[in-house]
């Protein structure tokens, strides 16, 4: 079984008739067009990093494009050497006239390529993936160097390097996307893109109060949850947390409210794991960290952990103790955080990454917003093409059931789910 992959264009070169010098005129223009595209070719050459060592000498060009937090070179050779399940980097670079011009940072790593019944992950075997980091498509990503880049990665595919290769959520309308499903066969494509919404706020340039650009409604909710708190507890603060020395009380506390969370009985959010607790480090060693907990009477009842890097603060963790929910702690320490960063007069951060998948916060607070998907290539071989028509299957099972259920009846069944899985009442967060 192989790749089907498209002949790139060529001109028409037509016959010439000789009652005509025009037909002639327009062969040698396709002969100059064929000739133009053959030089641009040959000064066009992929090469794919395997080694740490061959990454370093990229690094005034990688550091050049502005990659964001996952992409970045220095945390990227950070989780080759701290994940286990990591076996080498996977880095396809793009040289044009000798110099590079567009890179995909990935990483091959052995792991499961998810395949869910609703909330329930069914077992399928481990496959060595490709994985191509969040934003790890720098430089220009043209049509034609979108194409050369993944006919690369289907070479290594189909070589036997992987099973299956890994996007992580590019933009839909991305040349990445449309080449990752138009070049592979029908087997080996991904016939399950679902595109999520990707929300961010842009803050403005001048210092000012967060809370004033929200809608009247918005404005109220916050300070009548100021006052529920006041009244119910007396004593409420929040903390910063950014150094390694801070990273004890951070990975303590914020364990005490994620153990009750509903994220914790979907086995996702924020757990004290060494690997956590690694990266964290690893953070705030850069002075990227920023981990925000709400105590209300001493205990914990919030936190928010991200980075902020080169003015954008990714939002990684928000999690919430529910024996305080009517209080909306989480909301509480959001909008506080961000009225705090835009206060500032410095303007650390110009930009709030709320990060992949929906929420009701992040539709009140985004102002931004722009849709993405993960998109699967598989090998051309037995097993990776099956795992393919399972996840295949399985999806549009799913797709049929939302369809069936509507979109009420899914949001009353994920408030239950998340009400059983964590053990106490579910919490609305009220519209703004």
């Amino acid at each position: 079984m192989g790749y089907l992959i498209a002949d790139r264009a060529r001109p028409c070169i037509g016959l010439a008739s000789p009652a005509s010098g025009r037909v002639r005129k327009e062969s040698q223009g396709s002969f100059r067009q064929v000739n133009a595209m053959n030089e641009t070719t040959a000064r066009r050459q992929i090469r794919v990093l395997r080694t740490s060592s061959e990454i370093e000498p990229l690094r005034d060009f990688w550091n050049s494009c502005n990659p964001p937090r996952d992409a970045d070179i220095d945390f990227f050779l950070f989780i080759l050497d701290t994940y286990p399940q990591v076996q080498r980097p996977h880095v396809v670079v793009l040289y044009e006239g000798g110099l590079p011009s567009a890179l995909l940072v990935g990483r091959l790593e052995v792991s499961h390529v998810p395949v869910k019944l609703g909330y329930f992950a069914l077992p399928v075997p481990e496959l060595r993936v490709l994985q191509i980091v969040h934003g790890g498509w720098l430089g220009e990503i043209s049509e034609q160097n979108a194409r050369m880049l993944l006919e690369s990665i289907m070479e290594s595919l189909a070589a036997g390097e992987a099973d299956a290769a890994s996007f992580h959520s590019p933009e839909i309308s991305s040349p990445l996307v449309k080449h990752a499903c138009g070049l592979p066969t029908w087997w080996c494509a991904d016939h399950l893109i679902s595109p999520q919404a990707h929300r961010l706020r842009a803050l403005p340039e001048k210092a000012g109060s967060f809370l004033a650009g929200l809608p009247k409604k918005g404005r109220y909710n916050q300070r009548k949850r100021i006052e529920d708190i006041a009244c119910a507890f007396a004593e409420s603060r929040i903390e910063r947390f950014g150094s390694s020395a801070d990273l004890d009380q951070l990975m303590r506390d914020a364990e005490t409210i994620a153990a009750k969370s509903y994220q914790r009985g979907l086995g996702v959010g924020f757990s004290e794991t060494p690997i956590i607790r690694s990266r964290l480090r690893f953070e705030a060693s850069k002075g990227w960290l920023r981990g925000y907990i709400l105590y209300l009477d001493g205990q914990p009842a919030a936190l928010w952990i991200g980075s902020l890097r080169n003015g954008v603060f990714l939002s990684e963790y928000v999690s919430y103790d529910p024996a305080y929910a009517k209080y909306g702690p989480g909301l509480h320490l959001i909008l506080s955080v961000l009225e705090e960063l835009q206060a500032s007069s410095s303007r650390p951060a110009r930009l709030i990454d709320f990060g992949i998948g929906d929420a009701t916060y992040k539709e009140m607070l985004a102002n931004l917003s722009r849709q993405e998907s993960t998109v699967y290539i598989f090998a051309p071989r037995l097993k990776a093409v099956c795992i393919n028509l399972l996840r295949t299957g399985v999806g549009k099972m799913n797709r049929l059931a939302k369809s069936f259920l509507g979109r009420s009846w899914l949001a009353g069944i994920k408030r239950k789910w998340r009400t059983g899985v964590s053990g106490q009442p579910s919490y609305r967060v009220p519209p703004s």
